[in-house]
């Protein structure tokens, strides 16, 4: 009865099929295989995948609810038929259409592999700030660290030399208006992921934390002068003990720090392999890079501005967000941003497309590194051209790198080209956008402006790159404000410009998740 009933959801998802009706027909087809997927046949794949690989109803506002379903049939009968030939052809179409789709649709059926679960014994997670920090002179501070060199601030925090060959201590101090559970928690993740460092198959110089009488936040008293003006009244901090390479990134534009393509190669792999290998795990680093939708509106959006790929949005100042890469020669940094995410969920196939797109923006930030004055506009207003920095076999090469990398950490397996990777498409779109600077612009609405105070909003305008005399002239809350603060992938408050690194990040998420959960049956 329940065979038959599936068979006739399918033969119903005809192209003349409402498209209201055609939802409820998956949703119910998609509860039923998921109880009970050996009731699906040729029938019912060859319908789901029709209108799946045909994007039958992208024009409809709501198609991406549809395609979730027609994903999720998929992966129900991939996963769980008895009937191998059945099993087989769900799993080839789905991979086919993780790689082939455009947008929703292409997000949608990488999703089907991507929230296939897989079992995973998660760590307690560490304990909140209790609300105590015991306090410390800045001098004793640096005595008791046995600090060797003379302290340099950089931004918030303050970096010297350690005993110890090749050692460095660090204090990260909090901001004005921050919460300390964050630091807190940076030094919690550090000590939780010691054990997991010395077991790595390749170096990770996981950074050790500071604490007094076991409390890993700590108070200063006595700050030196050259300390920043924005810092919390109460100066909370965390120290760490890390190898020296800790502050060496892959990307760096600055000619002395410049990465060869040797060394990307290498740093970017071994990361790939590390943020891999522990989000298997389920412990996920959830900003390998700082991404945001819109940094300008950060101050009231619900979101903070946080960049959601899955909605396609432009990404903004994509070079900037690059710029101090959360990995580097040492390994992986900026621990408070890892979290416990089960697999099966979105979240963490989100995270994981989040690791993906992470990689190939600082790939791409690399190129541009080594001409970093040639961005933005020309004296004429024209955006630059920078596509001859770019080398599109290397290119494909360090992504396949990275990729590859990923997925033997995240699987324990090596990536037998089970799913087409269509590199060559990938990087053509990616050098014709982020080597042309064609979205410079964004916008401070006059709501924007209102939240800030007048010294902050001038402040603001300068921060962005407008001369102060001209910030000063403005005045504020009467107008939208063109800021030049770019480049952005697309055009303020529209759509990303590059929608191939969404579609792409989303299909290897898909096929990494879909390897580990599936086991032998993903390489049938």
């Amino acid at each position: 009865m329940e065979k038959t009933q599936a068979t006739a959801y399918a033969l119903g998802l005809t192209p003349e099929r409402e498209f209201s009706a055609a939802y409820m027909d998956l949703r119910n087809l998609r509860g039923l295989l998921q109880k009970e997927p050996d009731c699906a046949d040729n029938t019912v794949i060859s319908a789901v995948w029709d209108i799946l690989i045909e994007q039958r109803y992208s024009e409809q506002r709501m198609s991406q609810l549809l395609y979730r379903e027609c994903a999720k049939v998929l992966a129900a009968v991939g996963s769980g038929s008895s009937d191998q030939s059945i099993s087989r052809m769900a799993l080839q179409m789905q991979i086919q259409a993780a790689s082939t789709c455009k947008e929703y649709a292409s997000i949608e059926a990488s999703g089907g592999l991507g929230l296939l679960p897989f079992d995973v014994c998660l760590p307690e997670h560490p304990a909140p700030f209790s609300g105590f920090a015991p306090s410390i002179k800045w001098e004793n501070l640096l005595k008791l660290a046995e600090v060797q060199g003379t302290p340099v601030f950089s931004g918030r925090s303050a970096v010297m030399k350690s005993s110890g060959d090749n050692q460095i201590f660090a204090v990260k101090i909090l901001r004005k208006g921050e919460d300390p559970n964050s630091l807190h928690m940076e030094g919690r993740w550090m000590d939780m992921l010691q054990h997991d460092a010395l077991k790595c198959e390749v170096r990770f110089d996981c950074p050790r934390p500071y604490t007094i009488s076991g409390h890993v936040v700590f108070r200063i008293v006595g700050l030196p002068e050259e300390a920043p003006d924005n810092l919390h009244e109460e100066c909370y901090a965390m120290g760490y003990h890390a190898h020296s390479d800790y502050f060496v990134y892959p990307n760096d534009d600055r000619v002395d720090k410049r990465s060869s393509a040797f060394d990307l190669l290498e740093i970017m792999g071994r990361n790939s392999y590390i943020l891999g290998r522990l989000a298997g795990q389920g412990v996920v680093h959830d900003a390998p890079i700082p991404l945001f939708h819109n940094r300008v509106q950060a101050t009231r959006r619900t979101d903070e501005g946080i960049y959601e790929w899955r909605r396609f949005g432009r990404l903004d100042r994509w070079l900037d967000s690059c710029r101090y890469p959360n990995f580097g020669l040492s390994g992986l940094r900026d621990f408070e941003h890892f979290q416990l995410i089960k697999p099966g969920r979105d979240s963490f196939y989100w995270a994981i497309g989040s690791h993906f797109m992470s990689v190939l923006l600082v790939l791409g930030s690399w190129f541009r590194a080594q001409e970093p004055e040639l961005c933005g506009l020309d004296e004429k207003g024209n955006p630059v051209d920078a596509r001859h920095l770019f080398d599109p076999e290397f290119f494909e090469q360090a992504i396949m790198e990275c990729f590859s990398h990923y997925y033997s950490g995240f699987t324990g397996k090596i990536f037998q080209g089970e799913i087409n990777l269509h590199l060559t498409e990938l990087v053509e779109s990616m050098i014709n956008e982020m080597g042309v600077d064609n979205h410079m612009f964004e916008f401070m609405r006059v709501v924007d402006q209102e939240i800030l105070e007048d010294e902050e909003f001038r402040k603001y305008l300068v921060k962005c790159g407008m001369a102060p005399e001209k910030a000063h002239s403005i005045e504020k809350n009467k107008e939208d404000i063109p800021l030049t603060t770019g480049p952005h992938l697309g055009n303020f408050n529209g759509a990303i410009s590059l929608p191939e690194i969404i579609e792409w990040s989303a299909m290897a998420a898909g096929c990494c998740i879909a390897a580990k959960s599936l086991g032998d049956r993903w390489s049938l």
